[in-house]
């Protein structure tokens, strides 16, 4: 009798251990064949058209890197996945949106088509494991993919060319303000004897992207109970962003103006984009810790009052 209990829970551990082998081995095979069909997609960001690769898009891979540490992290901290009901009737919709987007953007070389078909494949292999349940607790590293995806060049475009003018207006304001002799044409800013062009990458489009992303990345991990600031920090990025272009532009055109073109252009121009990215987070930061006083203040009229 006690041979035969053995035996049973023997067998019934037997095949525990194989359906949670066969569980695994689904689970790394889903994510080898997402993995092998984008490998592709990332050789044309990385190599091929080298979008990743330039200033604007060079966010891009920092945000795959944490969007799938984050996606490993959040789904080691679940007890137990198995217990999960999968719901393969919303992944196939989300692979059949993955291969909508895919094979048009593969075809046709519409990269952000392509990019956006991983997020979409990605959480059809989640709901395939999980279900809504699973979806649920990874959802903020399947949105945080999002920033990865580079946006198309017609709606850029229209953004950069009014961010541009902005910058320069403002720049110019502040120049001229501090008694230098300055003037504007469109994005040229005219200073003593130089022209400095104000381009692209001076228009905040980076830096607003990857402040946008470091800032909900920021919310998301200290986990602010404060509905303001969760609301509020995100918006205010937008002009903390322009901000900081202005003041990357400053120091471009005083260096241009007090060491000449050389050193406008060259290293000093490397190093005020990391001043820019460093005011630019400090910025952050301090409307945050500004929005935290507010919301402590609001928080406590709000009890004395009842």
């Amino acid at each position: 009798m006690n041979s035969l209990a053995t035996n049973g829970g023997l067998m019934s551990k037997g095949r525990e251990v194989l359906a949670h082998v066969d569980n695994n081995s689904g689970l790394w095979l889903m994510f080898a064949g997402l993995a092998i069909l984008f490998l592709p997609t990332l050789w044309s960001l990385l190599v091929v058209n080298g979008l990743w690769v330039d200033d604007e898009h060079a966010h891009g891979p920092i945000i795959l890197c944490v969007s799938i540490w984050l996606v490993w992290s959040r789904w080691n901290e679940i007890p137990d996945v198995a217990s999960y009901k999968p719901s393969p009737t919303l992944a196939w919709i989300c692979f059949a949106i993955a291969a909508a987007l895919y094979i048009p953007g593969r075809a046709l070389d519409i990269i952000y088509f392509e990019t956006g078909a991983f997020v979409w494949a990605l959480a059809g292999i989640i709901l395939m494991l999980g279900g809504v349940q699973l979806i649920n607790k990874l959802k903020f590293p399947l949105f945080f993919m999002l920033f990865m995806v580079p946006l198309p060049n017609t709606l850029v475009a229209p953004i950069t060319s009014a961010m541009k003018l902005a910058v320069s207006a403002v720049t110019v304001s502040i120049l001229s303000w501090a008694d230098f002799p300055v003037a504007r044409n469109g994005v040229i800013i005219y200073l003593g004897q130089y022209q400095l062009l104000v381009a692209d990458a001076c228009a905040g489009m980076r830096t607003l992207f990857m402040l946008e992303a470091l800032g909900i990345l920021y919310l998301n991990l200290v986990h602010h109970k404060s509905l303001l600031r969760n609301i509020v920090l995100p918006i205010l990025i937008i002009p903390i962003s322009f901000a900081a272009n202005v003041i990357r532009v400053i120091v471009l055109a005083l260096i241009t103006y007090y060491w000449g073109n050389a050193a406008g252009q060259g290293f000093l121009h490397g190093f005020a984009g990391m001043v820019l990215f460093v005011v630019g987070l400090f910025l952050m930061f301090g409307a945050d810790f500004l929005l935290r006083l507010f919301s402590k203040k609001w928080a406590d009229r709000k009890h004395h009052a009842s």
